[in-house]
């Protein structure tokens, strides 16, 4: 795919936060699971832009103990292993929002607003995909942040229920309010489980066309490997693709392996190799003290997605893995 050069301050920041790289190939916020071990493990193996786990902006505010879970403990962009971070909230206070923003550290200068979870917990608490609904209350959080929070301003969307000509026009205005950056899930907030289908790609062309010579646009939705990852850039126009499911089996997701460049054949580390590695990590930066993770069940949900197919046919290695406590255990097991 070709990059679009356009000449916007927003592009101009992108490209900038990219350094090298002509594209953006993104970690997804993934709830425990984009924690800080794993972001440093998949800038290894080729990403260059992570998310944080969602934060939720109220507990955020108000309890300490959940503060201190998700606040960093250092500039992840400046350590050797580190990078481009951003730092997602949800919420539908734009009061709230703002402050939950303000108690990140200066260097924390990227933050995202969560409008693509399509849970019931999100319905419930009003955020996620289901903000998107509520577009006035959204455009004035995206406009209180952009203004007061001294900080750039992302914004995660997925497509409206009602169609792509409504998305768009929401998308328009949130570019209108400062947003500097849309990810375009192709998919509605009905398409989840057994309902998720295929993401549309030409949907996110179209929000490119719409908004892009304005802001950068990253493509979602159905990345499994590099051969993905260059079909939907040349599909959609993007200047970058995000992964969620993909990385987190595959963490070297964004490397050339597995695709029709190498014949097929995997030319990045095993499966195996990934989790040592990961552990390894989890040792030099527990992902419970400043990491965004749960501990222990952070690092053994990491190895259960990595080995599936390794531990599925072998029970006393699941039974195993299920009882660690310990990363000695896990890597126990690994070994």
């Amino acid at each position: 795919a070709a990059l679009i050069n356009y000449d916007s301050p927003a592009h101009r920041w992108f490209t900038e936060l990219l350094g090298e790289n002509q594209f953006g190939y993104v970690v997804a916020p993934m709830v425990d699971q984009s924690d800080l071990p794993f972001r440093f493990l998949a800038r290894r193996h080729g990403a260059n832009i992570c998310y944080t786990p969602m934060i939720h902006s109220r507990m955020f505010t108000t309890d300490l103990k959940y503060r201190e879970k998700f606040l960093p403990r250092f500039d992840e962009s400046s350590h050797a292993q580190g990078g481009a971070t951003i730092h997602q909230f949800c919420g539908n206070d734009p009061d709230v929002m703002l402050a939950a923003v303000k108690l990140l550290p200066a260097y924390c200068d990227v933050v995202d607003i969560n409008c693509g979870c399509p849970q019931g917990i999100a319905r419930r608490g009003r955020y996620g995909a289901f903000l998107l609904e509520e577009a006035d209350l959204l455009v004035s959080i995206v406009e209180k942040l952009v203004k007061e929070s001294g900080k750039r301003v992302t914004v995660k969307v997925r497509l409206l229920p009602s169609g792509l000509e409504d998305s768009i026009a929401l998308y328009e205005r949130l570019v209108d309010a400062g947003a500097s950056l849309l990810t375009v899930h192709g998919r509605t907030r009905h398409q989840k489980g057994q309902l998720t289908g295929a993401p549309d790609w030409d949907a996110i062309a179209a929000v490119v066309k719409a908004v892009g010579d304005r802001i950068p646009v990253v493509a979602n939705g159905g990345i499994s490997n590099m051969d993905d990852v260059r079909r939907c850039l040349e599909v959609t126009k993007a200047r970058g693709v995000m992964s969620s499911e993909g990385v987190l089996e595959f963490p070297a997701l964004f490397s050339e392996t597995n695709v029709e460049s190498t014949g097929g054949r995997r030319t990045a580390p095993s499966r195996l190799s990934l989790a040592r590695e990961y552990l390894d990590l989890e040792e030099q930066f527990p992902n419970h003290e400043g990491g965004q993770g749960s501990g222990l069940k952070c690092a053994k949900t990491h190895l259960q997605h990595f080995l599936y197919s390794d531990l599925q046919p072998f029970e006393p290695a699941r039974t195993a893995m299920h009882q660690a406590h310990s990363v000695d255990d896990m890597r126990a097991v690994c070994d």
